[in-house]
């Protein structure tokens, strides 16, 4: 409870400065770990989009909490069978930014997801299938991550890269549709993009 009262007051001390405001997105190049070796698994390409604040706390500090629409998965191989599983989420990060050097910075900080959708693509010889869920009870509503990154900013423009990895199962234990034994599926996600100010 300290802990989050401490948070609380950086982020009202960070009210004293100028915030700012604006649009972000890009590519995430997606894959799911486990505890065992999982064979013939490729990243999955997706995309996020999405809103944020920045505020500074001091002239090297700043909190940058965001909202991202977020599309990640994997692509994997069983048997003659090659599968695309697509899981999207309504992401919010919550970035802690240092400033070593003016424009230049890198950024630690939880993000937490909740899962809007997902989909399965199989495709056999050339026999492609393609199934959309909206409420999929196979998947994990919730999912605890975290991760790092750094940027660069120019005017009003930032470039920047984040690793995000995942601490949550996202199957729910008991419902899996391939192998799976030890129940560690975890997101793995490299996020490389652009954000604009306002």
């Amino acid at each position: 409870m300290k802990k989050i009262f401490a948070l609380m007051g950086v982020m009202a001390i960070s009210l004293g400065y100028a915030q700012s405001f604006g649009v972000k997105g890009g590519v995430n190049v997606a894959t799911i770990s486990k505890e065992k070796a999982w064979d013939d698994t490729n990243a999955r390409i997706g995309y996020y989009a999405g809103l944020y604040m920045h505020a500074p706390v001091n002239s090297v500090f700043s909190i940058q909490p965001e909202i991202l629409y977020n599309s990640v998965g994997v692509k994997y191989e069983n048997g003659k069978v090659s599968h695309t599983l697509g899981l999207d989420y309504l992401s919010v990060p919550i970035m802690f930014q240092f400033e070593p050097i003016p424009k230049l910075f890198v950024e630690a900080g939880p993000q937490f997801s909740f899962l809007v959708g997902n989909s399965d693509r199989n495709k056999t010889d050339d026999v492609v299938t393609i199934k959309k869920y909206r409420n999929n009870s196979n998947y994990n509503s919730f999912d605890l991550s975290g991760g790092v990154g750094l940027g660069f900013r120019f005017n009003n423009m930032t470039i920047g890269a984040r690793y995000v990895v995942g601490f949550t199962d996202i199957k729910k234990s008991g419902s899996t549709t391939w192998s799976n034994d030890d129940k560690q599926l975890r997101n793995n996600t490299l996020q490389v993009g652009l954000q604009y100010g306002f």
